[in-house]
C-alpha cells in the first residue's frame, strides 16, 4: 500500500483519451484552424495526462494523511489570489508563481472532497448535525475567499462538493430535504443582495433568450442554430459554420460542443454523451467497490462533480440551463480546468485500483447510503 507503482483502470483510461481526442479535433475546428491554439490544447492535455499517471503513482494511505495539509495550501493559494492575484474580466481569479499562472479555485474540486471525507472518516458512522456542521464550517472557508474574487458559480460548485461526500457518506434524507429548502429560501436573498447584473442576465436570457436576440440572449441561439443544423448526421468535420465564421463567441472554450454537434450531428453527440456517463458510472463504479470509506467518498465525490461538470455545460449550450462559466471537460480548449480533472481521475485510480486493507467502515462493498 506504501508503494509507488502505476494504478490505473484501463477501459477508464480509453475513454478518457476518446475525449480528449475528440476535444483536439473540435478545438483545432471551432477555432478556425488555428495551429498555435491547436498546440496549446495538446499540450495541456499531455500534462493532463502526465497529472493522471502522476498522481495515480501515491497510494491511497498518503492522500488521506495529506488531505488536511493540502487544504491549508489550497486557503493559502486562494488568501494569495485576493491579495496579489491578476484580474482578468473584471473577476480576480488568477495567480502567477514564476511562469506558472493558473487558478487555485481550480484545486477546491480536489481539496475540499478530501478535507470533508477526512473529517467524516475519522469516527465510523453516517454523519450527524455535529460532522455536517464541521464540513459545513469548513467549506465556508474556501467558498467565502471564492466569492470575494468574485465567483459565484465557484463558490456554490465548492459546497456541492461537500454535500456529494456527505451524501454519499449517508446523509438522512430529513436533513437533505431541510437544505433544500434552506437553498429554496436563500436563493431570493442572493438574488437580490449577492448576485451580479450579469448573473441575473444569464437567468433572465435562458427563461427567454429571444427577449434580446442580438445582445444576452445571442450566444444561446447561435449555439441553438449551430446544433441543429448538425441534424442526425451532422456537416462533417472541419465543416462547421456558426463557430467558424464567428456567429458563436467562445465557441473553442465553453460553447464547443455547439461546434461539435454542428459537424457531427447527434449520432457524435450521443457518442460524446455515452462516455461521459460510461466515465462517471465507472468510475462510481470503482469507488463502491473500495474498502475504504476514504477513498470510497472522496472517489465518489469526483466522480459525481465529473458528470456536473458535462451535465451543466451541455445544458447550457442547448438552452436546457442557464448560461455559466463551466468548460466541457477534456473537450473545452483551457489549461487548469484540464490538468485537474486529469489529477482528479489519477486519484481515482490511485484509491480504487490498489489493494487497501478493511477499515472501520459502514459497509465494505457499498456507499453508505445503501448500508
Amino acid at each position: 500500500m506504501n508503494k509507488f507503482h502505476l494504478r490505473f483502470d484501463i477501459p477508464l483510461l480509453i475513454a478518457i483519451i476518446s475525449l480528449i481526442t475528440l476535444g483536439s479535433m473540435s478545438v483545432w475546428s471551432a477555432s478556425g484552424y488555428s495551429m498555435p491554439i491547436l498546440e496549446r490544447h495538446v499540450a495541456r492535455a499531455g500534462i493532463a495526462m502526465f497529472a493522471l499517471l502522476l498522481f495515480s503513482l501515491i497510494p491511497a494511505k498518503r492522500y488521506r494523511q495529506f488531505a488536511p495539509h493540502l487544504f491549508v495550501i489550497t486557503i493559502i493559494l486562494l488568501l494569495g489570489v485576493i491579495a496579489a492575484g491578476e484580474t482578468v474580466n473584471g473577476a480576480k481569479r488568477w495567480l502567477a508563481l514564476g511562469p506558472i499562472r493558473f487558478q487555485p479555485s481550480e484545486l477546491v474540486k480536489v481539496a475540499v472532497p478530501m478535507m470533508a471525507a477526512w473529517l467524516i472518516v475519522r469516527d465510523p458512522g453516517r454523519p450527524g448535525l455535529h460532522k455536517i456542521f464541521l464540513c459545513a464550517a469548513v467549506t465556508a472557508v474556501p467558498a467565502s475567499l471564492i466569492v470575494i474574487q468574485p465567483d459565484l458559480d465557484g463558490a456554490i460548485f465548492t459546497v456541492i462538493y461537500t454535500l456529494f461526500v456527505l451524501f454519499l457518506a449517508g446523509m438522512s434524507w430529513r436533513i437533505i430535504g431541510s437544505v433544500l429548502a434552506l437553498v429554496a429560501a436563500v436563493v431570493p436573498v442572493m438574488w437580490f443582495f449577492f448576485m451580479e447584473e450579469y448573473q441575473k442576465m444569464r437567468v433572465t436570457q435562458f427563461l427567454n433568450p429571444e427577449s434580446d436576440p442580438l445582445g444576452s440572449g445571442y450566444q444561446i441561439i447561435q449555439s441553438l442554430i449551430a446544433i441543429g443544423s448538425g441534424g442526425v448526421r451532422g456537416k462533417g468535420f472541419m465543416s462547421a459554420t456558426q463557430g467558424q465564421l464567428g456567429f458563436i463567441p467562445e465557441s473553442h472554450t465553453d460553447f464547443i460542443f455547439s461546434t461539435f454537434a454542428e459537424e457531427w450531428g447527434f449520432i457524435g453527440s450521443a457518442v460524446m454523451i455515452v462516455l461521459y456517463l460510461f466515465i462517471s458510472g465507472r468510475a462510481l463504479w470503482l469507488a463502491a467497490n473500495t474498502n475504504s470509506p476514504f477513498s470510497r467518498l472522496v472517489s465518489g465525490a469526483l466522480a459525481m462533480s465529473f458528470f456536473l461538470y458535462a451535465f451543466i455545460n451541455l445544458g447550457m449550450v442547448s438552452g436546457l440551463l442557464p448560461v455559466m462559466g463551466s468548460p466541457l471537460p477534456f473537450i473545452s480548449y483551457g489549461g487548469t480546468a484540464m490538468i485537474t480533472q486529469g489529477a482528479c481521475f489519477g486519484i481515482i485510480m490511485a484509491l480504487c485500483c490498489g489493494k487497501q486493507p478493511i477499515e472501520a467502515t459502514w459497509s465494505n462493498r457499498t456507499f453508505a447510503r445503501s448500508a
